[in-house]
């Protein structure tokens, strides 16, 4: 900000005031750059120039060689990268197809919430529909149930002449779009059974049991002259329990087909995009379909493109059952043979060693300039330590205090008063509460930035992810004696109103603190509930937020979906502390197994297996052996029912107590410490280290883009 009295007498005297700042400026900042300058960058910088002036004839002899096998690997990569891309919609129809044999049926509602994250996931697929099957006697009934569901006009059409809806004809088995998302009123009760060449696609995942590609087609939805290219739709066929293995079982089993709607021209761009595909132009037709319509092309009149001998390339492209044909040619100017000579390379290799001179060293400039000055408040910020659900971490130094602190400030890109109030709620939450296991608010404010920050303690520890990574799974004393600290902060924070909604490893941290081995921390309220004290004595009936019903339960997935509890994933606006409860056990599963009670790559494929019971026995699972008191603990966390798990936090410390297991002593934490505490820390500041390089990577990368 910049403040100022009176101004100069005109503009002439402006610009002669203002200059003589500025080259001072310039001259500090060339003293600046001038001391960052070593001897092993001159180094370095000499070293190539000699490597240019020796690879100058090398290059000149390879030109052309190397100009083919560039073009040749970067086609391939494209080819790899469409390949690749072509089995996220597969894969995430399996996993849609899996639920839907798991559920055995779903609302309109329970599909939305079920597709929602795989379209956010996977932009490339263009809708997710649910096409049952109905006999021509169910007809009306699923016009009426669509029409009670939200849909007035829903009925079950093909397409007349011109194109226009009229009413199907007669036949034995309609096969419409009952469910779209994102929903389209253009799409929505096209009865495929009247297309011939669609039914012929559907008819073959029936009877297969398999995933199958239609050959490409135009959208209904869509109006002429606007087309957006063609798509193909992946048919996954769903039975009444499970593939009962034959195609005449299959054919009265068949209860409908999950669909994934794919526009090819998108997903060749997008793979190209990953591919780095700069300078390729490609066509993609359907195999052996030389004359039919071009799925996909670059650039748009690719074929008035002149070939190059030697620089065109066919390859082989699947989707689920389907097969493309992939040709590759270079664009004009594109992958053209080096002919420069020693000199020209030379003088390349000379400017670009002076170039990368002068950006190391300004680099080095600027992150010396930005280690001096970058600052919040009154902390000064050290490194990076992490990130949540709502923040980024900063191990930091308050200006006069010189105590270690880390600073959480509201994590880039989130942006709103929405995302402030939020993060500020949590501060607010959190401060409230006193039991040792909780990490310790100090401050609170805002940089002169408008970016809200608080600081809390730093933990100098290892969370128990890092731990079990580090010396595999814990005996059953230490599980409970970490588990039942945790239980005092949940116990606290529950009785104050507060869920915490992200309990798991990671979030867990244990220490030698004040002389104590084995002191556990609750850390990151990021995702914290306030449900009020009222609701946690009188059960899981919702309460309205006090502060803003939509920071809290908007319906919004909220937490880590490995440990979190059913109820959070299907109806996440009505959780209660019972879902601390269930990530808690699953915690303790994490601890005694070394691997998550309900592993899944999704939510919808954890949530699947919740559902399906409870996880393997842990006499299975675990390496060691655990206490009948303490597996059917946990196993009683986890229960699907919410009402069967322990009523609170409290209930399950006394439950945890009760267990008969080996006390964790504090002679055996320390000797621990001692003998192994150095060598898990040091692995964890280098997976921290190692996390921090990525993120900064991960950034520099979206930056560019």
């Amino acid at each position: 900000m910049t403040t100022g009295g009176g101004g100069t007498g005109g503009r002439s005297g402006s610009e002669t005031s203002s200059s003589r700042p500025t080259l001072r400026r310039l001259r500090s900042a060339f003293f600046l750059w001038r001391s960052s300058l070593r001897t092993t960058d001159m180094v370095v910088a000499g070293v190539l120039v000699i490597l240019s002036l020796v690879l100058g004839g090398y290059l000149y002899d390879r030109a052309t060689g190397v100009a083919r096998a560039a073009f040749a690997e970067k086609a391939r990569h494209l080819q790899l990268a469409i390949g690749d891309r072509a089995q996220a919609p597969v894969a995430d129809l399996k996993v849609l197809q899996s639920f839907f044999e798991a559920s055995n049926g779903m609302t309109r509602r329970q599909f939305r919430v079920l597709t929602g994250p795989l379209l956010l996931n996977d932009r490339l697929v263009y809708a997710f529909e649910w096409l049952p099957a109905v006999p021509a006697s169910e007809r009306l009934g699923r016009e009426r149930q669509a029409q009670a569901e939200g849909i007035p006009d829903y009925r079950i059409w093909e397409p007349g002449p011109g194109g226009k809806p009229r009413d199907v004809s007669p036949r034995r088995l309609h096969i419409p779009i009952f469910y779209m998302e994102p929903p389209n009123a253009g799409a929505l009760g096209f009865d495929i059974a009247s297309d011939p060449e669609r039914l012929a696609t559907a008819e073959k995942a029936r009877d297969t049991g398999m995933i199958a590609a239609s050959p490409p087609f135009r959208l209904v939805e869509e109006v002429a002259g606007k087309e957006s290219g063609p798509a193909i739709a992946l048919y996954a066929p769903i039975y009444q329990e499970k593939d009962p293995g034959t195609p005449e079982l299959r054919r009265a089993a068949l209860t409908g087909f999950a669909l994934a709607i794919v526009r090819v021209g998108a997903l060749v761009e997008n793979a190209a995009s990953v591919a780095d595909a700069a300078g390729l132009g490609y066509v993609v037709r359907d195999f052996g379909r030389q004359r039919a319509a071009v799925l996909a092309q670059r650039p748009a009149a690719a074929n008035a493109v002149p070939r190059r001998v030697g620089f065109e390339l066919e390859f082989p492209a699947t989707i689920a059952d389907r097969s493309w044909t992939l040709s590759v040619f270079p664009l004009p100017k594109a992958f053209a043979p080096v002919k420069r000579g020693a000199f020209e390379v030379a003088t390349i290799g000379v400017l670009t060693a002076l170039l990368g001179l002068v950006m190391a060293t300004a680099l080095r400039t600027i992150v010396r300039l930005r280690r001096q000055v970058e600052k919040v408040g009154p902390y000064r910020l050290v490194a990076r330590l992490g990130h949540g659900a709502m923040g980024v971490v900063w191990e930091a130094r308050h200006a006069l205090l010189r105590r270690p602190t880390a600073v959480k400030l509201l994590a880039p890109g989130t942006e709103g008063e929405r995302a402030l109030a939020r993060f500020e709620r949590e501060v607010q939450l959190t401060a409230g509460l006193t039991h040792p296991s909780t990490i310790a608010i100090y401050d609170y404010g805002r940089t002169s930035d408008g970016v809200f920050y608080y600081a809390m303690e730093l933990i100098n520890g290892i969370n128990l992810l890092q731990l079990v990574g580090f010396g595999g799974p814990l005996v059953p004393s230490r599980v409970v004696h970490l588990l039942r600290q945790a239980c005092g902060a949940l116990a606290e924070a529950h009785a104050a109103g507060l869920i915490h909604r992200d309990i798991k490893p990671a979030n867990l941290m244990i220490s030698v603190y004040g002389g104590i081995p084995d002191f556990l921390k609750v850390l990151d309220f990021g995702l914290v509930k306030d449900i009020g004290a009222a609701e946690i004595a009188n059960g899981p009936t919702a309460a309205a937020d006090p502060i803003d019903p939509g920071l809290s339960h908007d319906g919004t997935l909220l937490g880590t979906p490995l440990y979190m509890s059913p109820e959070g994933m299907s109806d996440p606006a009505h959780v209660d502390a019972r879902t601390d409860i269930f990530a808690l056990g699953a915690v303790g599963y994490f601890l005694l197994t070394g691997h998550s009670p309900f592993p899944g790559r999704t939510a919808i494929e954890v949530f699947a297996m919740e559902r399906r019971g409870p996880p393997p026995r842990m006499a299975q699972a675990a390496p060691k052996p655990v206490p009948r008191e303490l597996e059917e603990t946990l196993m009683a966390c986890l229960a699907f029912d919410r009402g069967k798990r322990p009523a609170s936090a409290d209930a399950l410390d006394a439950m945890l107590e009760a267990c008969a297991v080996e006390p964790w002593t504090r002679d055996m934490a320390r000797a621990w410490w001692r003998e192994r505490g150095a060598s898990a820390m040091e692995a964890a500041q280098a997976e921290r280290r190692e996390a921090s390089q990525a993120l900064q990577v991960s950034a520099r990368g979206r930056s560019r883009s």
